[in-house]
């Protein structure tokens, strides 16, 4: 399975949280994902999302953008992943997040 890394999704939806919850309803291997970085007014936000494959995970960084004066929002991922793991890795979700924090820091 190929990991989605260095990719670019669009939506038409003119809802902030969309982009992530329907690329995350679109792929059954991603394992959860979260917006991290919600500052921005016009939705231009981002996260991480967690992708299983087999029994490892990837935490791959996505940022989007509103597609201002058109409509919706374009997902774009990072074009390598941040943290790998194991799906049974004992506070994984506390370990990425850790990792993002240091990934955002540069």
């Amino acid at each position: 399975m190929k990991l989605f890394t260095g990719i670019k999704f669009h939506t038409d939806t003119n809802n902030w949280y969309a982009p992530l919850c329907e690329f995350w309803g679109r792929h059954k291997s991603v394992h959860a994902a979260e917006y991290m970085d919600t500052t921005s007014s016009a939705g231009d936000w981002s996260g991480y999302i967690l992708q299983r494959v087999g029994n490892n995970v990837y935490a791959i960084g996505f940022s989007q953008e509103n597609c201002w004066q058109g409509a919706g929002f374009n997902l774009y991922t990072c074009e390598h992943p941040f943290y790998s793991g194991r799906v049974d890795e004992e506070n994984l979700i506390d370990n990425v997040k850790n990792c993002w924090l240091q990934f955002t820091n540069f």
